[in-house]
């Protein structure tokens, strides 16, 4: 039996219970709704020769939230639980269970469970790039409840919403609307999913700075022109601020809003370089966050989360934020301080969160040995230090173009190790990750790409590693992508890794023809590792007239997958990178032919 996230406690007996048919006993009818799948009197002939078993549900007072504990013994499975919450978290451990069943029998066992870290989310970037339709993302909340997520976050910095005070600016962009907003949300809380508002507030503004009407908000360069930061001392600043969460900030039924504030690059340059030269970086942008957050708090009656990136760069202000603020301690490489970041928020009686990150941006197929690092300390040191949440993030960076099916590795190990991190213990600490990374492959196999041949999610964590065999390691990208976008930086000693990186995806390329799995699914991973083989080809310089045939057919491919789950716009990101790579190939053709004359 494997169940993931894995339980607190499971002790598994030696006796049997059939698990043919199921009749629910409870008091409150919602329980016999999450439960309607295992009412399934009649789905075979043993079924209907054998007495269903009975599910028994009990209400305890003493269960608070989230913890639930089942006996599966005597002929019966008895459900403790103290919330209709926890009642939902039992039915997904039994649906798990249930779905294993061998010869229409389960074993007996016993669960006590609630987790490690009472938030658990995961934000996803809907602004740079994938912009996924109302159904897959509808499928992703299924995903996220299934694994025992609890929280929702949907990163906007563009006008991919329809923001009511900017109608204007969405009208060519498919925008996600406030009835779609609300369709999500409603989606999200029937399993206990909290819908969280994400909008930033400082640096990565660009989609209004560099708008004429507002640009005059903008920090601006050394050349006049705007930045993405905008101006803290511009009273007007603000009040646009106010103007994106009018009619934004009261679709959601959440008390939270997360309000970005990171990375304001700019801070300190242009006209704000007198003032942050006099007061210091820090003390400006902290002056400024509380500006916002009193917005957030007083106006709009949500409770603030922000990035942390600047108040860990100028530490002396972390005891001038604002008290009821909630700090987002992110990071998303294997040497992120977590450990240091939380113990001195703990120390400081400061709410927060840790961030990990999925480690997909930037890349194709992701880092796989990276995600789940950066993902088991983060866990580790949020439980360990008390942080109230777990927030992963699948960021955009780069156009964000790999298939959500790839980042559903690190999705359900995120889920995993933040509903219960384990032993602390160097000694058994490692011996229990690998256990359960090998169970979230289990699980993907099972319940995500249905796979019926092959071990599919062991050759998707493969594939998240060629990063690996390229010349050196790079901070929070591939190389492989970085130098697609500058190929004229590239390099011998980087042209011989991506060398290696062709020949370990062709190897893996050949597993995937005898593997049988979900067929949209099985497309999306073959056509990410032909993206990866076409482009490491091409860097290492073996440049063919049929690369550019076979260039347009990972295109074409590309494409037609891409619109199957998203919406078009987004997918020109992606599509200028190939642009540009059939332009180097062109130019490294023709000059091939030059030499030869």
């Amino acid at each position: 039996m494997f169940i993931i996230p894995r339980p607190r406690e499971l002790t598994e007996l030696e006796g049997r219970i059939p698990a043919y048919a199921f009749r629910i006993r409870c008091e409150e009818n919602e329980i016999a709704g999450y439960a309607a799948d295992f009412v399934k009197a009649g789905q075979n002939e043993e079924a209907a020769e054998i007495a269903p078993t009975d599910i028994i549900f009990t209400k305890k007072a003493e269960y608070e939230k989230e913890h639930y504990s089942i006996s599966a013994k005597n002929g019966r499975i008895e459900v403790s639980y103290g919330t209709l919450e926890s009642a939902y978290r039992a039915v997904s451990t039994l649906r798990q269970v249930i779905d294993q069943a061998e010869d229409g029998t389960i074993s007996e066992f016993e669960i006590d469970d609630y987790p490690s870290i009472p938030n658990r989310g995961l934000m996803l970037d809907i602004s740079r790039g994938k912009q996924p339709k109302m159904s897959e993302l509808k499928q992703m909340i299924d995903n996220m409840a299934a694994v025992k997520y609890n929280q929702l976050q949907l990163y906007i910095d563009t006008f991919v919403f329809e923001f009511p005070n900017f109608k204007e600016y969405s009208e060519e962009m498919e925008p996600y609307t406030a009835k779609d907003l609300a369709e999500i949300e409603a989606y999200c809380a029937e399993r206990f999913i909290r819908l969280v508002p994400t909008i930033n507030g400082f640096g990565h503004m660009a989609a209004w700075t560099f708008k004429d009407e507002f640009s005059h908000l903008a920090i601006h360069d050394e050349n006049g022109k705007p930045t993405h930061t905008l101006n803290p001392f511009k009273e007007e600043s603000l009040a646009l601020i106010d103007q994106i969460y009018d009619g934004y900030l009261d679709l959601f039924k959440s008390d939270l809003v997360n309000i970005g504030m990171d990375e304001p690059f700019d801070l300190g340059k242009g006209e704000t370089k007198e003032a942050c030269e006099k007061y210091g970086v820090g003390k400006v942008y902290t002056d400024y966050l509380n500006k916002v957050c009193a917005l957030a708090t007083k106006k709009y009656s949500k409770t603030p989360m922000f990035w942390s990136d600047i108040v860990f760069d100028h530490e002396e202000q972390l005891p001038n934020i604002p008290k009821n603020a909630i700090v987002m301690d992110w990071g998303y490489e294997t040497e992120q301080h977590f450990d240091r970041n939380c113990r001195k928020l703990s120390e400081l009686g400061l709410r927060y969160y840790v961030c990990p990150g999925t480690s997909m941006w930037c890349s194709f197929t992701g880092r796989s040995n990276n995600a789940m690092l950066n993902i088991m300390e983060a866990a580790e040191c949020g439980e360990y230090y008390g942080a109230e949440g777990f927030l992963l993030t699948e960021w955009g960076d780069g156009g964000n173009p790999q298939f959500l099916n790839l980042s559903y590795l690190p999705i359900v190990f995120g889920a995993a190790m933040s509903w219960n991190y384990g032993s602390h213990r160097t000694a058994t600490a490692y011996a229990e990750r690998t256990k359960t990374m090998a169970m979230c492959k289990q699980y993907l196999d099972r319940y995500i790409y249905h796979t019926k041949k092959g071990d599919l999610a062991d050759i998707v964590f493969r594939m998240g590693n060629y990063y690996l065999l390229e010349e050196h390691l790079k901070h929070n990208i591939t190389l492989l992508t970085m130098y697609l976008w500058n190929p004229e930086k590239l390099t011998k000693g980087a042209a011989k890794g991506f060398a290696r990186v062709a020949d370990y995806m062709k190897d893996i390329r050949a597993e995937l023809a005898d593997v049988k799995a979900d067929e949209l699914c099985l497309r999306e991973i073959k056509q990410s590792c032909d993206t990866v083989i076409l482009f490491a080809e091409t860097l290492s310089g073996e440049i063919k007239e049929e690369s550019l045939i076979r260039l347009q057919a990972v295109r074409e491919e590309f494409e037609e997958l891409w619109q199957i789950r998203n919406k078009k716009p987004g997918m020109e990101i992606y599509g200028k990178m190939l642009s540009d790579t059939e332009a180097y190939i062109r130019r490294s053709l023709e000059g091939r032919a030059e030499k030869e004359k």
